[in-house]
Parts: C-alpha cells; sequence; structure tokens
C-alpha cells in the first residue's frame, strides 16, 4: 500500500516523517535520514495494521445548503416590488455599465 508523508529535515537533529493521509494520519517518526524517517514510520501503520486498523470509505449525504431557505419570501408582501426593482436595475446596467452608482442601487 501506498500512503502520503511528509518527509522533512529537522534542525540540526535528522528527518522527521509525518503521516499525511489514510493509516499513517497522526502519527510521526524521526530518524538520521529521511529514509530511516519513513521506515520507522512504515513500521507504525504496520503495527497499526497488525493491531486492526483498516480503511473504509465512508458515504456523507450532502445537499445545497441554500435549499433550506429557497422560497421564504414567496409570500413576503414586498417581494414583487423588489423583484421589479432588481429588474429595472439590471436593465439600466445592461444599458450602461458605468451609468448607475451605488446612491441609485441603494434608492
Amino acid at each position: 500500500m501506498q500512503i502520503p508523508v511528509i518527509i522533512e529535515a529537522v534542525d540540526d537533529n535528522g528527518y522527521r516523517a509525518t503521516g499525511a493521509g489514510g493509516l499513517s494520519v497522526g502519527l510521526t517518526a524521526e530518524g538520521a535520514s529521511a529514509k530511516e524517517a519513513a521506515d520507522l514510520l512504515a513500521e507504525q501503520v504496520r503495527t497499526r495494521v497488525a493491531a486492526g486498523a483498516q480503511l473504509a470509505d465512508l458515504e456523507v449525504a450532502t445537499s445545497a445548503p441554500w435549499k433550506q431557505d429557497a422560497g421564504y419570501l414567496r409570500d413576503e408582501p414586498l417581494f414583487e416590488a423588489w423583484c421589479d426593482a432588481m429588474r429595472e436595475n439590471r436593465r439600466k446596467l445592461d444599458e450602461d455599465p458605468d451609468g448607475l452608482s451605488f446612491e441609485d442601487w441603494s434608492a
């Protein structure tokens, strides 16, 4: 199995290998060389697997968070007036992109 790890030099003390995914997450090993640090980390992963650790894919249901609020203005008395104002401002902006100022939008 291949797992992602981060190997970096440790100031005046060799190298550190840190698990970056899968069964190596949360594990760290240090060694005199990058290879030694990686080998020590691999041993920790093997120990974890021997103890019964395993990888599994987890399916998490997702939905668009905005859907819970969709349509909440449907019965708002000012909704149509707001839509009309938005359409009018869009029409003006389409006709002259530089013609509308912030004051026009906030009026």
